[in-house]
């Protein structure tokens, strides 16, 4: 009697296995199929990424930072320079300070992404655009 129920189950089994292979492909086939297009999924950065990009900021800015700070003292020093030579000019002091003081100091994680530009050279002074608009302009040629 054990033979003829060991018969039965594996049928049985065998049967129940091929139905769901059967059902499951059709399934399948209907998943694979969207009815309309799906708009693109915004991913959101996982947590290792998030975490390499800080590490990447912070081993760039050990880099970076002492090489900027260098670069403003070097030009706060030369501003100096050109103040006293131009017989107390600010705007010689000013073209030469604000650029070089100017700019990132750290590099962030949106520097890496490449979110947010790298300014290592600041913006000119504030007096940079009114110093060219008040020097005469050179006159056309004539024919």
């Amino acid at each position: 009697m054990l033979p003829l129920m060991k018969a039965i189950l594996n049928k049985t089994l065998t049967l129940s296995l091929l139905i769901v292979l059967l059902l499951s492909s059709r399934v399948l086939t209907a998943a694979e199929a969207p009815l309309e297009p799906q708009p693109p999924v915004q991913s959101t950065p996982a947590v290792g990424e998030d975490l390499g990009y800080g590490v990447g900021s912070v081993l760039a800015s050990v880099i970076y930072s002492p090489l900027k700070i260098t670069y403003a003292a070097l030009g706060l020093i030369t501003g100096g320079l050109g103040y006293v030579l131009s017989a107390g000019s600010p705007d010689v002091a000013n073209s030469i300070i604000y650029p070089a003081v100017g700019g990132n100091y750290v590099i962030t994680p949106n520097h890496l992404r490449g979110v947010e530009p790298v300014i290592f050279i600041g913006p000119p002074g504030p007096n940079h655009f009114q110093t060219q608009m008040a020097s005469p302009a050179l006159p056309p040629p004539q024919p």
